[in-house]
């Protein structure tokens, strides 16, 4: 297949990311007039975001296995039709109860996309390029997180945030139906050497690399949920912004981060390929020292900074940390594998929102002991980089470099 046609089927497949990501962001700032309009304790506004993390985690594994063994195709065209219909609905709730099963609906749909993106990437493009191609996947994420926090503002703030889920749905239905038509990946060969073709789940679990990763995933991931989540309600609740100012500038720091990405996948690729090590613990070092600063910052403008430089470090983590599966696990099993990375991610998804809301609560509305969670979590994703390491006597999970 030609590289014109490959770049055609991964736009779509960029699209279908940008879908998801304005309904997953769009959330973060119109929790604010649902919780407001509802009635919603700060508990509550963290189970509403965290309802649609629980259902994704769920569906990663599934949608790893389904991936491996039939391809990326329906996995994804399904996954960005469930994420489209949902959202439309998700503008038509009208209480705490309803939107609840609303978000976890849709959040079945999320939980299939990325975990099927793995496995489309390697269907896609050669191993030597897919650390940038699964940048440009991150910078589709960053880049919907960037309009929906500033059109969610916007648009709730004219509107009503009800118009806001239908103008996301009814442009991923049209999205669903060009996946449908033209996102056609080639086929690829599973090797048989080594056997890595039959090899047994719990072979696959036993695996030292998938659990460092997958821990290292998990704790990264409870960081920039955790955050990207409460960033909008921080902005308004401690900082005394507006609807509009809040959506405008939670974009900064959400730019910085898209630039990061696609620089370290780039990098990763030239550069850095074998140093993801080093990017995770120089990326959780800056993004601990940044949350500190942030929260302890004496205006906007100086914590806006700190914001910034946190989702540069933020970003490089996640981009090192998703990367190692795609150049490193063999063909056969990737899917699997990352499902377990992709579930313990939305598991970090369901328990950040939640867990923050409640020391918020606690702590009488301050976010002191919710920035120290997240700094916690940091401080794991360090000690986990320290002991990675990429095991060279493992071919039934380790790719031959030479192969792909």
């Amino acid at each position: 297949m030609g590289s014109g046609r490959r770049h055609f089927i991964f736009s779509l497949l960029f699209l279908g990311w940008l879908v998801d990501s304005l309904t997953l962001f769009g959330m973060n700032v119109a929790i604010i007039p649902i919780s407001k309009e509802l009635h919603l304790s700060q508990t509550q506004s963290g189970m509403v975001i965290s309802s649609f993390w629980l259902s994704s985690a769920l569906m990663t594994l599934i949608a790893g296995w389904v991936s491996d063994k039939f391809g990326s195709r329906k996995v994804i065209v399904i996954a960005v039709f469930i994420i489209s219909l949902f959202s439309l609905l998700t503008g038509m709730t009208g209480s705490f109860i309803a939107i609840l099963a609303i978000r976890f609906v849709l959040g079945l749909g999320d939980g299939g996309l990325p975990t099927g993106s793995g496995v489309a990437i390697t269907e896609i493009y050669k191993r030597e390029v897919r650390a940038r191609a699964k940048s440009m996947l991150l910078a589709a994420q960053l880049i919907g997180g960037v309009l929906a926090l500033y059109l969610a503002g916007v648009i709730a703030d004219t509107w009503g945030w009800r118009v806001m889920f239908y103008i996301v749905g009814g442009l991923g239905l049209v999205v669903t139906l060009l996946l449908f038509k033209y996102y056609n990946p080639p086929k690829v060969e599973k090797s048989t050497s080594n056997h890595s073709n039959s090899l047994p789940m719990k072979d696959l679990y036993k695996s030292k690399l998938l659990w460092t990763i997958v821990i290292m995933y998990f704790c990264s991931s409870v960081v920039h949920w955790g955050f990207s989540s409460w960033l909008p309600s921080y902005l308004e609740q401690t900082r005394h912004l507006n609807l509009r100012d809040v959506g405008s500038l939670s974009m900064i720091p959400q730019a910085c981060g898209l630039l990061a990405a696609v620089l370290t996948g780039f990098l990763i690729d030239k550069s850095l390929a074998g140093k993801e090590k080093f990017i995770v613990l120089i990326g959780a070092i800056v993004s601990g020292i940044c949350l500190y600063l942030m929260f302890k910052a004496p205006n906007i403008q100086v914590a806006l900074t700190y914001q910034s430089i946190f989702s540069v470090g933020d970003s490089a983590i996640a981009m090192a940390i998703i990367t190692i599966p795609l150049k490193y696990v063999s063909q056969n099993i990737i899917g699997s594998f990352m499902g377990m990375m992709y579930f313990a991610g939305g598991m970090a998804g369901f328990i950040a929102p939640t867990a923050m809301g409640a020391l918020i609560d606690s702590f009488g509305g301050s976010f002191q002991a919710a920035f120290i969670f997240l700094i916690c979590a940091l401080a794991v994703v360090l000690i986990c980089g320290l002991f990675y390491k990429i095991p060279k006597n493992n071919p039934s999970i380790i790719e031959n470099n030479q192969s792909a």
